[in-house]
């Protein structure tokens, strides 16, 4: 049977790296493969054969490098079990060449930022933005400190979530932090590289309820009446949040890439960019109106307004950029209109739904107007809407008597 052993070439050159190799005998031949990793003569324990992982600068390193060789030891038993199975006879090359064939061990990192690359390869764009954030998010958790799948663990997880709060962040960011990571490990788990798959029994993924965040039909006509100065960012602001309302509450990434071509036998027919969903929505006045405004600026592209003005590779960025403008036009724009919330493009989506929730319009057609997969999402919006109600009622309740 062949015998695999982990050795060190020092350095011709003093106080310089030497090599770590893996010495293959079978049959007395040798063969010799380099495992790329190369360390100092006094991080070598001769004794043990292993990497001596002491506390310094290259701790993390060092640590990370015993790993990824643990787990080539595995496979270089699991190809040795296979072929001693086969009952065939084997020379050592054709050892070596079936572990040169085997899939390079990835690191987290490694493999989380292979994730992220797919995804712009894709053109999934908004995806990649998420996963990008995910990694950059663990990646500062870790102090950059690369792991191997097998250091992973639910205390780790655990830990991270309790960072993440620590940072003040938001219920529902720590929340898609989590879930999002939790996504990445899935597909790890897919490709063979977890075999831990319960690594977030220790926190929470499912989002919180949120606060309120639609604005009342009085609210909504003092902002569409509001004079704002002509070809201003603000006007502009307005005019597409007034444009997602009309919209049945369209979101701004579908309306920055929504075509002139997308209108056709009256309808608007276009696909959700989050869930690639087909919706159609039927062409009114109010929102002609708007596009008319904005006609001269868009006279010469292909998208309805004027978010995304070149088509050169550069779209998502003047996405990005203008929703960034258009956020921070109507904060100030829900300041002038006296508002209690913060203004911004999602608003108008929360409002649509809470204008048909109180015409009493049936949540299935809330949900189906609205682009939902589930009847439950749209719940959620509809939940945070009525708190709205409790907070009334309260008022009144405090004006009875006579607080």
């Amino acid at each position: 049977m062949a015998t695999i052993r982990l050795k060190f070439r020092p350095s011709s050159v003093p106080e310089a790296k030497g090599t770590l190799y893996y010495q293959v005998i079978h049959k007395r031949k040798v063969k010799w493969i380099s495992t790329k990793h190369h360390i100092y003569a006094d991080e070598w324990n001769e004794k043990t054969m292993t990497i001596a992982v002491a506390n310094g600068e290259r701790k993390a390193a060092l640590a990370l490098m015993q790993c990824k060789i643990d787990w080539a030891f595995r496979r270089w038993q699991t190809i040795l079990a296979q072929i001693e199975r086969s009952q065939k006879d084997y020379t050592v090359e054709e050892l070596c060449e079936a572990f040169s064939k085997e899939q390079t061990y990835k690191t987290v990192f490694v493999f989380m930022q292979e994730q992220v690359t797919k995804k712009e390869q894709m053109k999934r764009l908004g995806t990649a933005h998420t996963y990008g954030n995910a990694y950059r998010r663990f990646k500062a958790f870790r102090e950059d400190m690369d792991l191997t799948f097998d250091e992973l663990s639910p205390d780790m997880i655990e830990c991270y979530e309790a960072w993440l709060i620590d940072r003040r962040l938001k219920q529902n960011s720590i929340r898609c932090y989590l879930r999002t990571l939790n996504t990445l490990l899935c597909k790890a788990a897919a490709e063979g590289l977890l075999n831990n798959t319960n690594l977030f029994s220790h926190v929470r993924l499912s989002y919180v309820k949120t606060t309120k965040r639609a604005i009342s039909e009085k609210e909504l006509k003092v902002i569409a009446n509001l004079k704002l100065p002509e070809g201003s960012t603000m006007a502009l602001a307005r005019d597409i949040f007034m444009f997602s309302f009309y919209m049945r509450g369209m979101p701004f990434v579908d309306i920055a890439y929504l075509r002139k071509t997308d209108l056709r036998n009256g309808m608007w027919t276009y696909c959700r960019r989050k869930t690639n969903q087909c919706l159609m929505v039927e062409w009114e006045m109010a929102q002609q109106k708007i596009l008319d405004h904005y006609a001269h600026q868009t006279e010469n592209g292909s998208f309805l307004l004027p978010i995304i003005k070149k088509e050169d590779g550069t779209e998502y960025k003047q996405y990005q950029r203008m929703q960034i403008n258009i956020n921070r036009a109507l904060k100030k724009i829900g300041e002038m209109a006296e508002l209690k919330m913060p203004l911004t493009t999602y608003v108008a989506r929360h409002t649509w739904a809470s204008v048909a929730r109180d015409m009493n319009i049936p949540i299935a057609i809330i949900s189906e107007g609205m682009g939902h997969s589930s009847i439950k999402t749209t719940q959620v919006y509809l939940n945070s809407i009525d708190i709205s109600r409790v907070n009334e009622a309260n008022k009144r309740i405090i004006k009875r008597i006579g607080g």
